[in-house]
């Protein structure tokens, strides 16, 4: 049985970013706001924080997955699948970003080789995610 590491990525999230404007770890405050994204989801599934643009762009880091709508277009990411989590540099100096402080985009690498490259708020937000992304691959690795 897979041990829900929930508590563990949120207390990463608040100690290396936290919060921002459109990014919120979910609580009893407002999980009714963004109910209807995981009103599907089994018992063992639990959302943590998402990064919410609008109806149609938002990822949600839950403690088994990250979902990410792009567009009404969905992509799955199971958190045991990440084996390297890392900025999407290439994408960033495309859009002209040359800042740290203002990387939006993360690269996650799948052990099939996959790379899906997620969309966050930059600053904190950013931040608080990558860690918590890069603790889940180390944490697959030393699997």
């Amino acid at each position: 049985m897979i041990k829900d590491k929930s508590s563990i990525y949120l207390s990463i999230f608040k100690r290396k970013g936290g919060e921002g404007i459109k990014t919120k770890i979910i609580d009893k405050d407002n999980e009714k706001q963004f109910n209807t994204l995981f009103s599907n989801f089994s018992d063992q599934e639990k959302p943590i924080i998402i990064f919410f643009e609008n109806a149609s762009n938002w990822t949600l880091l839950t403690n088994n997955r990250i979902i990410i709508n792009k567009q009404d277009n969905f992509s799955f990411i199971k958190t045991d699948e990440i084996i390297e989590a890392i900025p999407a540099l290439e994408e960033e100096l495309k859009n002209g970003i040359f800042t740290k402080n203002n990387f939006t985009k993360l690269k996650v690498k799948l052990k099939n080789n996959d790379n899906i490259v997620l969309d966050l708020e930059k600053g904190l937000p950013y931040e608080g995610l990558y860690q918590v992304l890069h603790f889940i691959k180390s944490d697959n690795i030393n699997k």
